[in-house]
């Protein structure tokens, strides 16, 4: 059987192509929109076929022969809306039988507690949990109309190759004071390795009570994020971790805001004045990397909002229709993610292709 694997540039779809591909050589179709996202699974001897999902015509050329897809692309709200509906159309026509589509706990807006996949969800403003929950309402109507389709809601995947929730962390960990007090991040950090996530996806494909079902994919621990970002921190092998106080900390949140707005307005209305600038001078260029490094580095209010929130998304409906069971800790988790970081020279100062 032939698989085809949307996104297959991304974190996500190249850990699902690597998978795949190591059990089933040649059974993989790998979709990207850009070719020059396709230097990590390049190395792997796959199909690889550049399909924009918002193009009826490459999608129609990529589902050629294809059995089954997983759906991992991604993009800004109107993509991941009528993108899906464009992939889904094609493969009712090309007579597809089962496809998995990746969605997003953030479908459950800012809900705390538990959340089972029978919450409601909900729209809250914001373009990519608002347009996921579009994707999903996308996929049921395609189920009412024979389309054997199933949803997976991820949690906070983590792993190599996370820009995110792995990169971005290590990267910011090496900066002292710590911006991010435990008084601040004592919520639920829902983690769940990629690999853990790709087991899902593998058990949505194959099951037939998976065929127009959500499940929440989690991790086996719920830790705070404060001990995530402890049992990261050491695990690097960096000094101990001593955060600055909640006041400190907040100040310095609310105070990069007026700097963050300035910056992409500026970025938006003179992006291409300002590459040319970056571009044509030494002193211009080591200005804006400061500025970027101290914005990439800064906490954002938003991020104590999501840190302090207590959730869990329980996959007790995974377990029961799947036999899903979660395989790699926190602990084996974040060495894998270490182990990586510093063969891509991370952790001397480099920072990964």
């Amino acid at each position: 059987m032939t698989t085809l694997v949307t996104g297959a540039g991304g974190f996500v779809g190249g850990r699902v192509v690597e998978i795949l591909e190591a059990e089933a050589p040649g059974s993989v179709r790998a979709a990207i929109r850009r070719w020059s996202t396709a230097a990590r699974i390049g190395r792997l001897p796959v199909e690889i076929v550049q399909c924009d999902i918002m193009d009826p015509a490459q999608v129609r050329d990529a589902l050629v022969g294809v059995d089954r897809i997983i759906h991992c692309a991604v993009g800004p709200g109107r993509v991941n809306v009528e993108g899906t509906r464009t992939l889904l159309e094609g493969a009712l026509e090309a007579g597809v039988e089962r496809v998995v589509h990746v969605s997003t706990m953030d479908v459950y807006g800012d809900a705390t507690g538990d959340l089972p996949e029978d919450r409601p969800l909900l729209r809250v403003g914001a373009d990519y949990g608002d347009s996921k929950i579009g994707a999903e309402e996308v996929c049921r109507s395609f189920v009412e109309r024979g389309l054997a389709v199933s949803i997976i809601r991820p949690t906070i995947i983590y792993g190599p190759f996370s820009a995110l929730w792995t990169e971005e962390f290590a990267e910011r960990l090496q900066v002292r004071p710590w911006p991010f007090p435990r008084e601040l991040c004592s919520g639920t950090c829902n983690l769940v390795y990629v690999d853990d996530v790709v087991a899902g996806i593998r058990l949505a494909l194959d099951r037939p009570d998976a065929v127009g079902e959500a499940f929440n994919i989690n991790g086996p621990d719920r830790p705070t994020w404060f001990e995530y970002f402890v049992a990261l921190n050491d695990a690097m092998g960096l000094p101990e971790l001593q955060a600055q106080s909640s006041t400190a900390s907040t100040l310095v949140a609310w105070g990069m805001k007026p700097v963050r707005a300035t910056a992409k307005f500026a970025l938006n209305r003179f992006g291409d004045q300002i590459m040319a600038l970056y571009k044509s001078s030494e002193l211009a260029k080591k200005v804006m990397k400061g500025a970027e490094g101290l914005i990439r580095k800064s906490p954002t209010t938003g991020e104590f909002d999501l840190y302090g929130k207590v959730l869990s998304a329980p996959t007790d409906k995974a377990e029961r229709l799947l036999g899903y069971r979660p395989a790699v800790d926190m602990g084996e988790g974040i060495e894998r993610s270490v182990q990586w970081l510093r063969h891509s020279g991370f952790l001397d100062g480099g920072r990964p292709a």
